[in-house]
């Protein structure tokens, strides 16, 4: 290896920089980028034009806390996602369950249902067999598919 290196020291020597100019590359343009702090990327780059005021998030909260067997009702955005932790009574029917989607989404603008996906999370403070069940909007989307959770498969 030693004859080969001397025989070719210029090849050698220009091989060198070449690899260190490349990892210099690699570094610089795949690995610093990933210690950003924006885990979107470019995602939410017009997010501020479709801002949930917190008044809409109390107006949802109260309606679906309106419901006799809702006990809580709590609110999280997670980027394009609109995230509704519903808390009810253990004894309530699945499908009287499922209507506070209703409530949620009759609760936003068509332009925010354009732009961000909702979960609706249904859950109790006890043990149950049918909670917790997750309902999930895609922007753009009619109605509200719900996980199977709780309910015979089909």
């Amino acid at each position: 290896m030693k004859d080969f290196i001397k025989k070719h020291k210029k090849v050698c020597i220009v091989a060198g920089i070449f690899i260190l100019l490349l990892l210099l590359f690699f570094i610089i343009f795949f690995i610093i980028p990933l210690f950003g702090n924006n885990k979107y990327g470019d995602r939410l780059e017009d997010i501020e034009d479709y801002k949930v005021s917190k008044s809409t998030v109390n107006d949802i909260k109260d309606a679906v806390s309106s419901n006799d067997f809702v006990t809580d009702v709590d609110y999280h955005n997670e980027g394009r996602i609109l995230n509704f932790i519903v808390t009810v009574n253990a004894d309530t029917d699945i499908n009287t369950a499922k209507g506070v989607s209703d409530a949620v989404l009759d609760g936003l603008s068509n332009k925010l249902k354009k732009y961000y996906d909702v979960e609706i999370y249904l859950n109790t403070k006890e043990d149950s067999e049918i909670y917790p069940v997750i309902g999930y909007h895609p922007k753009e989307a009619k109605k509200v598919s719900w996980s199977n959770v709780g309910e015979p498969n089909e």
